[in-house]
């Protein structure tokens, strides 16, 4: 007998691993639906603060900032962004000089955004999915 898992019942974006949401929410889909608008909610101030911190050159706020918003990706299967995330928070724990990170920064702010993007796209279907039950 096949396992049932998210992938069965709900075809993520292909960068989120299904697996990864299996193991903290089973097939709860609605409360993944919950994550994800929690997440969608919170993620324009936190990546504010994180421009905010590049802008003024604090690499240590810009740790900080890169810190909070990195679990985000985790509990939305987003790993790769996630792993991504960690490298940067350890680039900027070792620069003394923002100019050190600038390359990095730009390529995580891109990549940010374009998991903001993939969790917006998959919150809608979701909520379509959720309020039509099989």
């Amino acid at each position: 007998m096949q396992s049932k898992t998210l992938s069965n019942q709900f075809i993520f974006n292909e960068k989120i691993d299904p697996e990864a949401l299996f193991s903290l929410y089973t097939d709860d889909f609605s409360y993944i639906e919950e994550i994800f608008a929690t997440t969608l909610q919170h993620f324009d101030a936190d990546f504010s603060m994180l421009q905010l911190a590049y802008e003024n050159g604090s690499t240590e706020d810009l740790k900080k900032a890169i810190h909070k918003i990195k679990p985000t990706f985790g509990y939305t299967g987003l790993l790769d962004i996630q792993q991504s995330c960690k490298q940067f928070e350890d680039q900027c724990a070792a620069a003394h000089e923002i100019s050190e990170v600038a390359d990095n920064y730009t390529s995580i702010k891109n990549l940010l955004l374009e998991g903001r993007d993939i969790i917006e796209k998959d919150y809608s279907r979701l909520k379509v999915f959720n309020a039509n039950p099989i």
